[in-house]
């Protein structure tokens, strides 16, 4: 499934943030910076509010600014050779959009919101102009370009596992650790069965299996509980007694359920 998402941009008016006190200060490219340099960055930095769908960073445009992500789910999305726009990755807490624009670059992917949330914006032309720190931001800048690289090679890792079930599987270990905790806000299933290019049904199929399982346990509203330790588990004993055949077998047993 490879339909491109609608393009709706943030609309709720930024607020001035306090990067002392922020709970994502550990994660983000601003809130490492040395104090002295952080209560100037926090002057300069502000924060808005996302909803599902939102598009945090279009792919192509060189980005007036950087926006950080405080909370929620964003989706990085690429326009493919065929010139359809698919998921490619997923991003949360701490990912900076738009960070090559520091660099006269244009974006590489877009960021598309799949759960409300909210990020920090600074402007590049600020960062611009505060050169007694610009240039310690712009190493943090080159060390989140490589944690990026190493988002979209955990997805990679993703795809490469034989079945739906335990890509899934893989993928719900990979939302847990973008947001940082065991509780996690699941996209809708329709997103996600766009991420994984499976049907609706078989995302709720897949769920089935692992709460069955016992890796996963489902929580109020969209949420669910990730028990990290045990999906590995499952994940390392599904790999060594499943041959390939049995993927074909998984796939009957799901559509029999």
């Amino acid at each position: 499934m490879s339909s491109s998402p609608p393009k709706k941009s943030p609309t709720r008016q930024p607020d001035r943030t306090n990067c002392m006190a922020c709970a994502t200060r550990s994660n983000c490219i601003v809130g490492i910076l040395v104090p002295e340099n952080l209560a100037i960055a926090s002057s300069l930095v502000s924060e808005s509010t996302f909803r599902s769908g939102d598009e945090i960073s279009p792919e192509g445009e060189m980005a007036s600014s950087v926006k950080i992500i405080k909370v929620g789910t964003v989706f990085g999305y690429r326009i493919g050779k065929d010139g359809r726009r698919r998921p490619i990755g997923i991003a949360g807490r701490g990912t900076a959009f738009g960070m090559y624009g520091c660099f006269g670059r244009h974006n590489q992917v877009s960021g598309v919101a799949v759960s409300a949330g909210r990020y920090c914006e600074l402007s590049i032309r600020h960062l611009e102009e505060k050169t007694q720190w610009a240039d310690a931001f712009r190493e943090h800048l080159i060390n989140d370009c490589i944690r990026s690289f190493g988002l979209a090679a955990d997805w990679s890792a993703a795809m490469r596992l034989r079945t739906l079930v335990k890509q899934l599987a893989y993928t719900l270990l990979l939302l847990s650790d973008v947001q940082g905790n065991p509780v996690v806000q699941l996209p809708t299933h329709t997103a996600l069965a766009e991420l994984l290019g499976t049907t609706r049904e078989s995302i709720v199929r897949g769920l089935i299996v692992l709460e069955g399982e016992r890796c996963i346990a489902k929580l109020e509203r969209k949420k669910c509980h990730v028990y990290g330790d045990r999906l590995l588990q499952w994940l390392d004993s599904a790999l060594l007694v499943q041959p390939p055949n049995r993927e074909i077998n998984e796939i009957k047993s799901l559509k029999a359920r």
